[in-house]
């Protein structure tokens, strides 16, 4: 609750640029892919990737509209979370489906 306060004063809600609902959607697609394989995953490098583009794509978008000490803040309250924590708060601020739910129900 107090995290997700401190992350609204930053109006986080403006980091769900196009840019950063593409690398989130980007993500999805490779999980879809990886739910192909049972145990192995041939996706590894894939994955990273998409959690580095959509880190990068967070980041910018924050620093373009926050002040040094706004940015300095925020980067500070958003590492306090797990990436899969981000991923999910961004999927919620852009409107997309928990990356946590079951796949398997998914029409």
């Amino acid at each position: 609750m107090y995290r997700d306060t401190m992350l609204r004063l930053f109006n986080v809600d403006q980091l769900a640029n196009e840019r950063v609902v593409r690398a989130l959607e980007r993500q999805e697609q490779i999980d879809q892919l990886q739910d192909w394989y049972d145990g192995f995953s041939p996706f590894p490098m894939l994955h990273e990737l998409a959690e580095a583009e959509l880190k990068h794509a967070v980041e910018s978008s924050a620093l373009a509209q926050m002040s040094d000490q706004e940015y300095s803040a925020f980067r500070w309250q958003w590492s306090q979370l797990e990436p899969d924590q981000q991923r999910k708060y961004l999927c919620e601020l852009a409107g997309l489906p928990d990356p946590e739910r079951d796949r398997d129900f998914d029409a």
